[in-house]
């Protein structure tokens, strides 16, 4: 009978379908269910934008990179790059944009993740003081490319003094020759304090606002007395008595080596060194006359043979010699009194 070889050859066959079963199952595992096993749901928030992705990376950096994420040093990434994956989980990166800072009289370009002003400065270790400048405020959110402005301010009170100019006071004085003064008082100014606050921003001066002004010494009003007493004439050697036809005041000047040896107006040859002078009014020629200096109250008596001078308001130009005689030399030009003598 064939019976029992076919009964073997039919559980080889039975036995060798079980095994290809396996090995379909197998395939229909990883074709199917292995992949979902292996793949990850994470949810991906970039910059506050969520999205949900399925990745089979195993860490976090792996995944940025996957997306084409590439992190700078400023960026703010959570978890860590090197962190494994877990279904589910959520990754959050804020990237760094750039801003402009102005600070301490530099400007830099920083890249940051600060959300407002404050938070910025904060990152940067940058200190503000209650009087400074902060623009945008420090409340502000920043958009990208923003400029922040960052002002030093500071105050200062300046006090300053003022002088307070003195009055001079004139007081006649009998017993002083006319014209001659003396300071019987010496002024001396006062002076006032004045208070300013001075605002600085940046260094340079941006207000000066005035606080006060007080005064801390008066001022000592000058007191100088001028003389009026009318000197008696100081007669010289060369004086004669004689009676006073004429008088006239007015300005004298006197002349001398420019002129030495040359003719005069009427003749005579010019001799600084002696008592001589000339008159603008021809009707003097040749007569005598006493003039005063009023400064010094010093008189001469000289010889009019010269005509002139020709400036307006001189009355009298003396030879060096009668200059010399009234104290008239130094000041040039002086007052005088002419009397003319008969």
């Amino acid at each position: 009978m064939a019976l029992p070889g076919w009964c073997s050859k039919l559980k080889g066959m039975q036995a060798m379908g079980k095994g290809m079963l396996i090995v379909f199952l197998l395939i229909i595992f990883f074709l199917a269910v292995y992949p979902q096993v292996i793949t990850k749901q994470v949810v991906l928030v970039v910059d506050g934008k969520t999205g949900q992705i399925s990745t089979r990376a195993e860490t976090v950096g792996q995944v940025l990179a996957e997306g084409g994420f590439y992190l700078r040093e400023s960026d703010l990434l959570t978890p860590t790059e090197e962190t494994r994956l877990k279904r589910g989980m959520e990754i959050r990166l804020q990237r760094a944009v750039p801003l402009f800072l102005q600070v301490d009289g530099r400007t830099s370009l920083v890249y940051s993740t600060a959300a407002t002003t404050a938070e910025l400065l904060s990152e940067l270790g940058v200190s503000v003081g209650q009087s400074d400048r902060v623009v945008p405020g420090l409340n502000q959110q920043l958009a990208e490319g923003a400029k922040v402005h960052v002002s030093r301010v500071r105050k200062e009170i300046l006090r300053e003094e003022v002088a307070i100019p003195f009055k001079t006071q004139h007081v006649n004085d009998p017993e002083l020759a006319n014209g001659r003064r003396r300071v019987v008082v010496a002024g001396k100014p006062g002076t006032i304090e004045r208070s300013y606050e001075l605002v600085y921003v940046d260094g340079q001066e941006e207000e000066r606002n005035f606080i006060e002004e007080k005064r801390v010494s008066e001022p000592v009003n000058s007191v100088v007395h001028v003389g009026t007493k009318q000197a008696a004439p100081v007669i010289t050697a060369s004086a004669r008595d004689g009676r006073v036809s004429k008088v006239i005041e007015g300005l004298a000047s006197w002349y001398g080596a420019a002129f030495q040896g040359n003719r005069t107006a009427y003749g005579d040859i010019f001799d600084k060194n002696k008592l001589t002078a000339a008159s603008p009014s021809r009707e003097m020629a040749g007569k005598m006359v006493r003039v005063t200096y009023l400064r010094t109250g010093r008189s001469v008596d000289v010889l009019i043979n010269d005509y002139g001078p020709h400036i307006p308001g001189r009355v009298i130009d003396l030879s060096m010699a009668a200059a010399r005689v009234i104290g008239m030399l130094s000041s040039g030009v002086g007052k005088v009194r002419v009397e003319v003598l008969e």
